[in-house]
């Protein structure tokens, strides 16, 4: 973010409808106070990955990140989580770059995260771990244009990956859809899931009809002030406890 450019209350509020909305659907929320140093702490998904009540902690790659680690450790030991650090010099941006997928976890590598974790993160969760190289900064992490829905079925904007990494998924993904370049921009691929209701950014009609179409119903949330720096519902939301659906 740029000084000046965010509108702080309006940049609250959205936050605040966004808690309330997951309230709404019986989601349980817990919160971390927010330091007045790291303006991008806000974004919660990138601070780890959780299995159970062990975390692996992430490595910022930018020093403009790093800082947020130190509140983030101090949050989860308070809260009786046990922390597991990666090797020094390796890098790795949390629930921004991994997704669980069946028996599967998509890592995103390129930018921010290093394609050397996979065999951490494989021996952290017992998955197999398939490795998606992101080739445009655009979509500097997984959850910016990569978006499971279901057991069956990914949304995925094809540019922002190898061609090596676009053939893995069409061999993997049965029900493989693309996003258009106006949803890519749009973040709808950082939106959330739960049950069959999905939290995604306003204003991306031609999304929410393909989610209607098949089976889901859509709470568009306003988030342009986090938009400005990068993040949207997903990057504001690290799932602590997650459960699965056909």
């Amino acid at each position: 973010m740029r000084p000046g450019e965010i509108d702080k209350n309006k940049s609250f509020a959205q936050w605040e409808n966004l808690v309330n909305l997951y309230l709404k659907l019986d989601i349980n929320v817990q919160t971390i106070n927010q330091e007045s140093e790291v303006p991008d702490m806000v974004f919660t998904a990138d601070q780890g990955v959780v299995n159970g009540k062990t975390v692996l902690l992430s490595r910022f790659r930018h020093k403009q990140r790093q800082v947020e680690t130190k509140y983030y450790k101090r949050w989860f030991l308070d809260n009786n989580y046990e922390i597991i650090d990666l090797p020094s010099g390796m890098n790795f941006e949390g629930n921004g770059e991994l997704f669980f997928w069946n028996d599967l976890i998509f890592l995103g590598t390129g930018y921010r995260s290093d394609r050397d974790v996979a065999g951490i993160i494989s021996k952290f969760f017992g998955n197999k771990v398939v490795v998606l190289e992101i080739v445009d900064p655009a979509f500097y992490h997984l959850d910016v244009g990569f978006f499971p829905l279901n057991k069956a079925t990914i949304f995925y904007y094809p540019k922002a990956y190898s061609l090596k990494s676009q053939k893995t998924l069409r061999n993997v993904v049965p029900n493989l859809i693309e996003f258009t370049k106006e949803e890519a921009l749009g973040f709808c691929a950082n939106s959330v899931i739960t049950d069959h209701h999905v939290i995604c950014q306003k204003g991306n009609n031609s999304f929410e009809k393909k989610l209607m179409k098949l089976g889901y119903k859509t709470y568009p949330v306003e988030l342009s002030e986090f938009m400005k720096s990068g993040g949207g519902a997903h990057c504001l939301t690290n799932t602590l406890e997650e459960s699965y659906e056909s």
